[in-house]
């Protein structure tokens, strides 16, 4: 399971300290049926929004964007970015996502226009023994901040582009994609949405030229683009007493459906490998496959008898990718 760091995890515990567990419910209740009535961070308003917000979905997107950053690492080892830009940055989530996965990172600029949530950003940096990483935050939408020339070895839109209107999404990907120094990441909800979303940025950046790093085993038409299907993965992550109290949950753990797309500029070749989209079966017959491939998602079966590609396979969970 993919936790939070410790030193968000304790920053976030030192601002809750002599907040009323029953407020913080209320107000992350709120903002959940805000979101699923299909409204967007306008709802977080206060400090206490802020914190609800980060108790309830902070754990779930880092885990995600950080699901998404892991496998774009083991494609690209050499890559080692040192500035990031975080649009929609939130409280900072991707931004603590790619601290992680990359340690070399020097400096990260964060990019939202709610208040709030960039006001918990910089004190869940200050109050912590948090990465050696200059950290700067601007209240600005994406169209606004972008027009003002920033630009990073790294650039992250994570749940962000889909507050976007419609006929505004290809001017702002066209914009983030010229300030990109090496690499892009956008992480969308693992839902058909989403995906549909995701397919339309792949669409875009293929034809401007972009390289696909991940998750996509190769650069032609998608085959799910036509089927009921969509591709997305999952990752699970723990939930703190305090996630369980406001989501009023019972279960200690909450599972993650995301779409994610990585595209880069200037990596040459990179060996990519099929991803697998589904949750791997291991049978009688050896271990069953679901692979990402031109024309058709490839169903393959790694038998028993083929021990080391067996043993691989079985190690092997769904977003992972295989040798071809």
């Amino acid at each position: 399971m993919t936790g939070l760091p410790a030193w968000v995890s304790a920053a976030l515990q030192r601002k809750l300290e002599n907040i009323s567990r029953n407020d913080l419910r209320r107000r992350a209740q709120a903002i959940s049926d805000a979101y699923r009535a299909g409204g967007g961070s306008d709802i977080i308003r206060s400090e206490l929004d802020a914190l609800a917000y980060a108790v309830v979905r902070m754990p779930a997107t880092y885990a995600a964007v950080r699901a998404a950053l892991s496998q774009t690492a083991r494609i690209i080892p050499d890559f080692a970015p040192r500035s990031a830009l975080d649009i929609g940055a939130g409280p900072g989530t991707a931004s603590w996502a790619a601290c992680d996965a990359w340690p070399c990172l020097q400096r990260a600029t964060l990019i939202d226009r709610n208040a709030p949530l960039l006001k918990l950003a910089r004190e869940l940096h200050d109050l912590a023994v948090a990465p050696q990483v200059e950290v700067s935050a601007q209240q600005a939408d994406a169209t606004g901040a972008l027009a003002h020339g920033l630009g990073a070895d790294v650039v992250m839109a994570c749940y962000a582009l889909t507050e976007l209107p419609p006929a505004a999404w290809q001017a702002v990907l066209a914009r983030l994609r010229s300030v990109t120094g090496r690499l892009l990441v956008i992480v969308e909800p693992g839902t058909a949405g989403g995906f549909k979303r995701i397919l339309d940025y792949r669409n875009f950046l293929l034809a401007a030229g972009a390289q696909i790093v991940a998750p996509c085993s190769h650069d032609d038409a998608c085959p799910l683009a036509q089927t009921p299907r969509w591709c997305h993965f999952n990752v699970r992550l723990p939930r703190s007493r305090d996630h369980l109290f406001a989501k009023g949950a019972d279960v200690p753990f909450e599972d993650e459906k995301f779409s994610y797309l990585i595209a880069g500029e200037g990596f040459g070749e990179i060996q990519r490998g099929r991803r697998i989209l589904a949750t791997p079966k291991v049978g009688k017959a050896g271990v069953a496959l679901t692979l990402c491939a031109p024309d058709i998602a490839e169903d393959r079966v790694i038998a028993r008898n083929a021990k080391e590609a067996y043993r691989i396979a079985k190690r092997c969970d769904w977003g992972d990718a295989i040798e071809r």
